[in-house]
């Protein structure tokens, strides 16, 4: 996944309010998990077909303190890379590289003495305040 395809999945990822449990600690998309959904009923979770050290999983929990599962796009980046690199801290550098979103963008700026509220702002606000907001994605 090079750049292009991180920002495009973040922000795909941030176009629905999910609960804490259902965002990827990494990129914040939804992690699809059948647990945090309570859908156990369906049968077992997609993750469980998709293998990562044990090593690499405790080093991804100390790094990503958010209790969640990560979501398909990054479990299956991280097995990839955990297949091209031996080492752990390898790994962890190529996942903050090509997975983690860009630096925050702002929140506003300013336009003929008026504030202009950005895209960013809106999905951290998580619902539409129905003022017709330039830039809101809802």
């Amino acid at each position: 996944m090079d750049e292009g395809d991180a920002i495009e999945h973040q922000k795909r990822s941030k176009a629905v309010y999910l609960g804490i449990g259902e965002q990827c600690p990494i990129c914040g998309a939804d992690n699809t998990c059948r647990v945090a959904k309570g859908h156990l009923y369906k049968g077992s979770c997609w993750c469980h077909g998709i293998a990562v050290p044990g090593n690499l999983l405790r080093r991804l929990a100390e790094e990503y303190s958010e209790e969640a599962c990560l979501c398909p796009t990054c479990l299956e980046t991280v097995a990839r890379l955990a297949a091209e690199h031996s080492d752990v801290g390898t790994v962890i550098s190529e996942i903050r590289r090509t997975l983690q979103p860009p630096a925050a963008r702002p929140d506003f700026y300013m336009e003929n003495g008026n504030v202009v509220f950005t895209a960013a702002y809106h999905l951290k606000r998580g619902t539409c305040c129905k003022n017709g907001c330039r830039h809101c994605p809802y």
